[in-house]
């Protein structure tokens, strides 16, 4: 027999099948080393399992610590922060795989297990990832069945199946309570560390728009009410630089406004300033669901007004969430295309912020702009006689050259290639040093149209910078230089214009966008998209929706109706539960010989003789013949007829021989001795 401390076979098997799914979950943004240590650990205790090897010496385990102590310094500088701890976690994880001698520890590494799947949900929360972590649970659970079964099986696949029909069993009664239970805020709402590939960030330098045109993760999707607009209408505004040191550009305090608050949120009354944006026309409303940034910013189109109480207008005209974007969130807009910006007066520390250039930085440029001005006094011509000098003699590409001190010296009279930021960083310094005040816009241009969902894919690589130039009278325009550079930029979308580049995608090697010219690999990736996105929408996003829902539903929100419902709801989703309970329960498989064997205990209990619990047939009659003599004779010879009809060979024969002396068998109470 087994010793109560012993880890089951069984159970160490799925808790190894667990460690490496957990690997394999966190692949991606684990050092390579952590995933090494776990593999030497897997096959380590693997051989353990095999009795091939033995258990680890203290020397070995404390030069493992170490090393991955040392790594973990090594490799990120630091220990705070998500990936930094996340990995941490990992290293003692795979480690604790090396010291597991009783069910105490194996519990602790199952523990763990179920943590470190869960993690998954910090860095991807699609449908397929949310999937990924559904089936990764299995194995661990597997693992708990197979720790408490009373008998070791032969076959792990049993613990498995168990395994698998609790889950399906608890999965309607987590349905009702997902669709009746108050949102408290995400668990894993946790700040990551924020780079250039992973979303527009809140400064720009030569080469960082450069680097988000290779990866082609989605940053947001985009659902009209109406017709998508045409390609070039769709800039998305997000963040605005005024702040230039000579190679970065940044933003600005919010500090100089004295008209009012800087943000005006939905819910409230309009802010005085909200006067200086003139809108025209008819407003054009959409919904976005954007992806995690670990950043208040949003994006929207031109002089967007929230429907989102959370959501605010900046002064500068953009979009800001209330709390950085830590899960993915969707808000509504409505946009007015048509419209101008503080067209009558600009502020005169405004213009000298829009105006400031930093000393020591681009002389030739500075000396060029202020001889150009000098040259063309009208602005509008200005603007259109630097757009023509991008047009004749520049280069758009994805592998600008590096640029020195003077970035922008270097680019206009030198190497004149570039991405979007270098001819948004240029415009703008050109204009400044000219006299006119201009910012840099950053946010997103285009995006991809879902063929049959009608909602617009923004891309990571559909990131972009443009300029904005104030013209007194027509107040802040936008001017993009790179649509002078290279059209097709605007009109056509970025995957089709740089597809067959090499460097295109090189951050996301196994994106599906890589094969989007295979027309069945591109259906494929599409109808994912789709899936995907209902699954944000409908199940992310449910918190949006609950209120309304519920409403549609019972009524009226109040807890009477909610606990009804639970009541209710959950009574329904456990009956197949309680269904299969009862179809699966013990059956009465006793056969004919046992119910008359009963009748034959039920006889002697009537005159106060009953059958103990546990009690065999044969010390059932010497109990009998000790307390009634009178009827030991019939009980003795009932009881050997009784074992010969269960055992004996001719069974059918002794069964008949059996139920023909019960028949006869008739005791009374008289027969019963009255002395203890």
């Amino acid at each position: 027999m087994r010793p109560l401390w012993q880890i089951p076979r069984d159970c160490l098997f799925w808790l190894l099948v667990s460690v490496v799914i957990s690997i394999g979950l966190h692949l991606e943004h684990l050092p390579p080393w952590i995933v090494l240590s776990g593999i030497v650990a897997t096959l380590w205790q693997i051989q353990l399992y095999r009795e091939r090897w033995r258990q680890p010496g203290r020397f070995i385990k404390w030069s493992l610590v170490g090393a991955c102590a040392a790594g973990l310094v090594l490799h990120y500088g630091r220990i705070s922060g998500l990936e930094p701890m996340v990995a941490l976690l990992f290293a003692g994880y795979v480690l604790k795989l090396l010291e597991i001698h009783h069910k105490r520890d194996a519990l602790v590494l199952l523990y763990l297990s179920y943590l470190i799947i869960i993690l998954q949900s910090l860095f991807s929360s699609s449908i397929v990832s949310s999937l990924l972590v559904f089936g990764a649970l299995l194995p661990v659970t597997a693992a708990l069945v197979a720790m408490h079964a009373d008998v070791e099986s032969r076959r792990p696949a049993s613990a498995l199946r168990t395994a698998l029909t609790m889950t399906l069993q608890a999965i309607p009664l987590m349905l009702v309570m997902f669709v009746v239970m108050p949102r408290m805020g995400s668990l894993w709402a946790v700040p990551q560390h924020n780079s250039g590939t992973t979303g527009v960030s809140d400064s720009m330098s030569p080469g960082d728009m450069t680097q988000l045109g290779r990866n082609g993760d989605v940053a947001f999707r985009v659902e009209f009410d109406g017709p998508i607009p045409e390609q070039r209408e769709l800039y998305w505004r997000g963040l605005v630089f005024s702040g230039f040191d000579g190679r970065r550009w940044q933003q600005e305090g919010p500090w100089g406004y004295n008209d009012g608050e800087f943000l005006q949120w939905s819910d409230e009354a309009p802010e005085a300033w909200d006067k200086v944006i003139v809108r025209h026309g008819e407003p054009l409303a959409y919904q976005i669901t954007l992806e995690t940034t670990n950043s208040p910013w949003l994006f929207a189109l031109s002089t967007p007004v929230s429907q989102s109480p959370t959501v605010a207008l900046s002064r500068d005209f953009r979009l800001v969430n209330r709390e950085p974007v830590t899960s993915k969130l969707q808000y509504s807009v409505n946009s007015w295309l048509d419209n101008q910006l503080e067209p009558e007066v600009l502020p005169g520390w405004r213009a000298r912020l829009e105006l400031a250039i930093p000393s020591g930085f681009n002389p030739k440029t500075i000396a060029v702009a202020q001889q150009w001005r000098q040259e063309t006094p009208e602005t509008e011509a200005l603007i259109n006689r630097l757009l023509a000098l991008y047009h004749r003699e520049f280069i758009y590409t994805l592998r600008p050259p590096a640029l020195g001190k003077h970035t922008v010296d270097e680019f206009l009279w030198d190497t004149k290639k570039g991405f979007c930021e270098f001819y948004a960083s240029s415009f703008v310094f050109f204009m400044r040093a000219a006299g006119v005040p201009a910012r840099v816009v950053v946010g997103y241009q285009g995006g991809e149209r879902h063929p049959t969902e009608n909602y617009l894919l923004v891309h990571q690589y559909d990131a972009h910078a443009w300029a904005e130039v104030w013209i007194e009278g027509r107040g802040w325009l936008r001017v993009d230089p790179t649509a002078a550079v290279a059209p097709e930029r605007i009109e056509m979308s970025f995957a089709d214009l740089f597809n067959e580049q090499d460097d295109f995608l090189a951050a996301s090697p196994f994106s599906l966008e890589r094969l989007r010219h295979i027309d069945w690999l591109n259906r494929l990736r599409l109808k994912l998209d789709s899936l995907d996105y209902a699954w944000a929408k409908w199940v992310l996003g449910y918190d949006n929706r609950q209120n309304d829902f519920l409403m549609n539903l019972l009524g009226a929100v109040n807890p009477q109706r909610i606990a009804l419902f639970i009541v209710l709801a959950g009574g329904i989703a456990l009956l197949p539960v309680f269904i299969m309970l009862y179809l699966s329960r013990e059956k009465n498989t006793r056969d004919q010989l046992d119910r008359l064997f009963l009748q034959f205990c039920s006889r002697l209990e009537k005159i106060g003789l009953p059958r103990k619990p546990g009690e065999g047939p044969r010390d059932y009659a010497q109990r009998i013949r000790l307390q009634a003599p009178s009827l030991a004779e019939q009980v003795d010879s009932l009881t050997r007829r009784y074992e010969r009809a269960r055992y004996a060979e001719q069974q059918e024969a002794e069964f008949k021989q059996f139920k023909a002396a019960l028949s006869k068998f008739k005791p009374g109470r008289k027969d019963r001795l009255t002395r203890p």
